[in-house]
């Protein structure tokens, strides 16, 4: 497997792509040097200083170091296809190949493997002792549950919780705030205003559309426990789990024969389809349709884990419905009958993937208005 240097690949950053990169990693640097300039010093910055930038990381970041370091340099890792990828995916800081629709492969190179093995591990038990990854999951638990959120709320919320835990001194808050690669990736602003979204999140302005034709301004109240768990688990984030609505899922999802990861990436995949289900939506019920007895069960059956999934898509809390769910609102439910002739849950009616579709691009997002883009959606089950 070819890999490049360290050298080249920053050589390869158009000028402000470095600058981002550096703010990120916390080495921001003069705006009057030069490309090559800007290079040379990125780079010693990640040799002599690996212990600071890996601290700049989310947590999902430093934990694939982690992982990689732990395999060996050049040793494959096998990933799935997240929904949105890691900052060192994203950079081509850790080498990878999608060459493959169903995994994707990441290693990390010999010369990265050098810079952070003594120090991921450090890196990782003191982020997690100082509080930092406590609260990037509160931080993400918010964005996750709102999906779009203006600064000034976001920080309001991170403060009130803050202070419930560790006392009225926000200055370590303010740092960590300030470090955190979350708020400085998923920042957006428009004529509108500053927000942060959720890393789930695609496109802003159509939560934004969703909320002006419903008229939500104010947004639900959650207890941190609810906060906490809709925050853990990057980046196969599950919110409502527990739940009764989330708990029936789960265990309907067992009874088809998910468990482990399957069952998680079954879970989150139906929490991110019941944030664009406003009817019944044949993604939704995709990860019920690829159970290992999806189809085997019998008609009757079908049409009581259709409706367990659609319960709870109907009880989740809403990016759209700013953190309310479409049974609190009466708004944008799954709404189905299964007693009448208006929708037939037999799965040769409900399934019929790729039928007239055109022909989309990869990164299209796919026609069946999921906002997921087509690779990561009906792509994936289609040659």
């Amino acid at each position: 497997m070819k890999e490049r240097s360290l050298h080249t690949l920053l050589d390869g950053f158009q000028k402000r792509e470095l600058q981002d990169l550096g703010h990120i990693l916390g080495s921001d640097s003069s705006p009057r040097l030069r490309k090559d300039q800007l290079v040379s010093e990125l780079e010693g910055y990640l040799y002599s200083q690996p212990g600071k930038w890996m601290s700049h990381l989310m947590e999902r970041d430093v934990r694939l170091l982690r992982d990689l370091v732990h395999a060996g340099p050049g040793k494959v890792h096998y990933l799935d296809y997240a929904d949105y990828p890691s900052l060192l995916e994203a950079s081509g800081l850790v080498e990878f190949d999608d060459s493959d629709e169903n995994w994707h492969k990441v290693w990390i190179s010999r010369e990265l493997y050098d810079i952070v093995a003594p120090e991921v591990d450090k890196v990782m038990s003191s982020c997690e002792k100082s509080g930092r990854y406590e609260l990037e999951r509160i931080a993400l638990g918010y964005l996750n549950l709102y999906g779009v959120i203006p600064t000034e709320k976001f920080i309001d919320l991170m403060m009130d919780w803050y202070e419930s835990v560790h006392g009225s001194d926000f200055e370590p808050l303010s740092a960590m705030l300030r470090q955190s690669a979350l708020v400085k990736m998923y920042r957006y602003e428009d004529s509108l205003g500053d927000y942060i979204c959720s890393p789930c999140v695609e496109n802003p302005e159509e939560i934004f559309e969703w909320r002006e034709r419903s008229g939500m301004k104010r947004f639900r109240n959650f207890s941190y426990q609810a906060v906490m768990e809709a925050g853990k688990g990057a980046p196969y984030f599950t919110v409502g789990m527990k739940t009764p609505e989330g708990m029936r899922l789960e265990a309907m999802y067992k009874r088809m024969g998910l468990d482990g990861f399957d069952l998680i990436k079954a879970e989150h995949d139906t929490w991110m389809e019941a944030q664009y289900t406003c009817d019944v939506n044949d993604a939704l019920f995709q990860p019920l349709q690829d159970s290992p007895r999806g189809s085997s069960v019998d008609e009757q059956s079908w049409k009581a884990c259709c409706q367990i999934v659609g319960d709870y898509a109907n009880s989740v809390p809403k990016w759209m419905l700013c953190g309310y769910s479409s049974s609190e609102k009466d708004l944008y439910k799954v709404d189905f009958h299964p007693e009448s002739d208006q929708v037939d849950f037999s799965k040769e009616d409900v399934y019929k993937f790729g039928i007239g579709i055109p022909h989309v691009p990869p990164y299209a997002p796919c026609p069946c208005g999921s906002g997921f883009a087509y690779r990561n959606c009906h792509g994936k089950y289609l040659s």
